[in-house]
């Protein structure tokens, strides 16, 4: 399913609606409650694969999630609760447990929006749209060679320790890690090789350091202009107008 705004209207949406997100002070969740509305009609006009979507979002959620877990044990604040591990003590604090939830859900919107952003875009196309909101030639083509040729690493590292299992018959702890750092030595060496050859292979077919996309042509040209812009507009202006009444409320 194709949504109808183009890349760089959808990358500006995603941008400014992440960072007003992430601004939101902690335990005002009425405030959450209304960038969570605005984040499911964004998705809903990004037109994902809502299968595709469902799983990036719960396999990326979980690594905020386990990052986040000791934040209620290591903030001051009025003690919840108390676990007695007999070696020493964890006290559950009310600072801490709203620090945690006010982390969870910005966390969960943010990768929320990405994740609908990159499974209903696809990458040339997506790295054309970081190109049209003037994001720097250089770290666009960084951006596509680490996509285009993590294989080669990981093809590489695979080799690696099929070599460590075929050779290491004693495999304690210090022998096996020991060959890991030798193989994390060679991947360095590899891979300066690998990128020199790959910059001459691309340089001897013409790349210039730019990505280019042919765009399919809209019979409603005028029209789909338009309601770019205007959608646009209104998810700028609706993050910002919570911002604001985030901010009158405060004062």
């Amino acid at each position: 399913m194709s949504s109808i705004l183009n890349i760089r209207n959808k990358l500006i949406i995603t941008l400014v609606n992440i960072f007003f997100i992430v601004s939101v002070a902690v335990g005002n969740y009425l405030i959450f409650t209304f960038y969570f509305l605005t984040t499911i009609i964004v998705v809903l006009l990004f037109r994902p694969d809502f299968k595709q979507l469902v799983k990036r979002v719960s396999l990326v959620f979980l690594y905020p999630f386990f990052i986040s877990i000791f934040i209620p044990f290591a903030n001051e604040g009025a003690i919840v609760a108390k676990i007695d591990l007999k070696v020493f003590t964890l006290a559950v604090t009310d600072n801490g447990l709203a620090i945690f939830a006010a982390v969870l859900i910005k966390s969960f919107l943010s990768i929320l929006l990405l994740a609908s952003l990159l499974v209903s875009t696809d990458e040339m196309e997506l790295l054309h749209g970081l190109r049209k909101i003037h994001l720097p030639k250089v770290i666009v083509s960084i951006i596509f060679l680490m996509y285009r040729y993590i294989f080669l690493i990981t093809e590489e590292f695979r080799i690696g320790q099929q070599a460590i299992k075929s050779r290491v018959f004693q495999k304690s702890y210090h022998t096996v890690n020991k060959r890991l750092t030798h193989v994390i030595g060679n991947l360095f060496i590899k891979s300066i090789d690998r990128a020199e050859n790959v910059y001459r292979s691309m340089e001897s077919r013409g790349f210039d350091g730019n990505f280019y996309v042919v765009e399919k042509e809209n019979t409603n040209g005028s029209l789909n202009i338009a309601l770019n812009i205007t959608l646009l507009l209104i998810f700028i202006l609706i993050p910002a107008s919570i911002k604001v009444i985030e901010i009158t409320s405060i004062l």
